[in-house]
């Protein structure tokens, strides 16, 4: 199927439609205008759909968050019996995301499978359609075109769309995508060689407007080949004051706690919560000890498990250039500053 275009005009009307056989996730202002992804609710999706902004310049709170919760019940216990709380599977629509977040989407799938199948996890991500609106304009701390991560992506989605004016040009990268454009079909017309010529054009600017540029395969050579040194892991501990802030708003972490929370009279619940490699707490073993109990070898280890083990297992880096990392830091660390200086020792 030839590219196709859709009006911005008919982009709501779409999402309102989809959403009746979808369970649709679209970008909606919210107070403050901070922008964070919303399930389109049957009671509510009209006046929801009001504050959608497919223009956002950022999204601090990653989409990994409707897949991956900041907290999650695994399972109730009662009377000698286990009862798993595993969400049912449903087909999941993500309309709006950008480049950068749908790779670490795509990380995140191969984590959760790759040496046990997470259920919880599968469960949300397996039957989803992933739709990219491609940013306009990146960010200062943004480096995507060093990591290969975008703006734009080549594969990896099922719709692309590329802002050419008063409609958008449709990429599409799937078999699935290619089904929900006929489905649709009332809301899309065949592009023209003079659109698809706009839609390259405002690639290019996009591209040309990412001012971060890093040496990322220099750098991950060298941390895969053990070439950097403990002082800079030493420099940046002597900084860091692990909030976890940096962690928190990555869209590729993955560390979690299982906790239990009894109740004497219903029993209890076990429940799974996003946790922080950088503390103290999370290595420390049911004997007290901890093996990493200073600051930068636990420094070090969120550097290296991103940029070094997760590229040896699978050549996709922990890292995809968002730059929400250096964002949200408070004492202004980030991981492009600990490539760029991997990259130049």
């Amino acid at each position: 199927m030839k590219e196709q275009l859709l009006g911005k005009d008919s982009v709501k009307a779409l999402c309102m439609s989809a959403s009746d056989r979808w369970e649709t996730y679209v970008p909606i202002e919210t107070i403050g205008q901070d922008v964070q992804f919303i399930k389109l609710e049957n009671q509510t999706k009209e006046i929801t759909l009001d504050k959608l902004n497919l223009d956002y310049e950022f999204l601090l709170v990653p989409p990994k968050v409707m897949l991956f919760p900041q907290i999650e019940s695994l399972l109730k216990f009662q009377d000698g019996k286990i009862i798993e709380t595993v969400k049912p599977q449903a087909r999941r629509l993500f309309f709006g995301l950008r480049a950068c977040d749908v790779k670490a989407m795509l990380f995140m799938d191969d984590f959760f499978k790759r040496n046990f199948e997470d259920i919880y996890y599968l469960n949300r991500s397996m039957e989803k359609l992933l739709v990219i609106v491609g940013c306009k304009r990146p960010l200062e701390n943004c480096f995507c075109t060093s990591v290969k991560t975008g703006p734009f992506l080549e594969k990896g989605f099922d719709l692309q769309l590329i802002d050419i004016g008063n409609k958008y040009l449709v990429e599409i990268g799937s078999k699935k995508g290619k089904e929900f454009v006929a489905s649709y079909g009332r809301f899309f017309d065949e592009a023209s060689e003079d659109d698809v010529e706009k839609s390259n054009t405002a690639k290019c600017n996009t591209e040309q407007a990412v001012s971060l540029r890093l040496d990322f395969e220099k750098a991950i050579k060298k941390f895969c080949e053990d070439k950097v040194p403990n002082q800079i892991y030493e420099r940046i501990a002597q900084r860091c004051i692990y909030c976890g802030g940096c962690l928190y708003v990555c869209p590729t972490c993955t560390c979690f706690n299982v906790f239990d929370e009894q109740n004497a009279r219903f029993g209890g619940s076990r429940y799974r919560n996003w946790d922080a490699c950088v503390f103290e707490g999370y290595t420390r073993e049911a004997s007290g000890h901890n093996p990493r109990l200073e600051k930068w070898v636990r420094t070090s280890r969120r550097y290296e498990h991103k940029l070094k083990y997760d590229y040896l297992t699978t050549k996709m880096s922990g890292c995809v250039g968002c730059g929400r990392c250096l964002s949200t830091c408070p004492v202004n660390i980030g991981i492009s500053q600990v490539i760029e200086e991997v990259a130049k020792n």
